[in-house]
This record gives C-alpha cells, structure tokens and sequence, in this order.
C-alpha cells in the first residue's frame, strides 16, 4: 500500500527535489504543504503532480572529440 501522505524528508527522497526547493514551490503555491501538529506533510497524490507538470529537461550532448594525434 503506498503511503497517503509523506513528511517533507520522505518527500524529498522520493521526489529528487532539494528540501529548499520544495518549501519554495510551496510558496509559489504550486504545491500545498500541510500540518499535522509540529509536523509538515506532503500528500503523495499533490507530489506525484507536481512532478507530472515539470518541464521536460533540455539536455544538449556534445559529440565525444578525439584528441589531435601530435598531443603526445
């Protein structure tokens, strides 16, 4: 059974996102962080959506180049 709700650690190791930046996003509103007395929590449902709205990542690969032959 996978967990309703997460704290911000266990958030933070699922998710791959910095602890900073998730308080950050919180506060763009874009996820909602919850108290459950001194504890935060974090539903899994709203973490598996944010995750599914990030951006695609814009990786660019540069081709390997060989080093010239008089480098020796």
């Amino acid at each position: 059974m996978e967990p309703y709700a997460l704290t911000v650690a266990e958030a933070v190791r699922f998710s791959g996102i910095a602890r900073t930046r998730l308080y950050m996003l919180a506060s763009e509103g874009r996820i909602e962080l919850k108290k459950c007395g001194w504890r935060t929590i974090v539903l899994a449902d709203d973490l598996k959506r944010l995750l599914e709205t990030l951006p695609a990542a814009d990786i660019h690969l540069t081709p390997h180049r060989a080093a010239p032959a008089d480098a020796a």
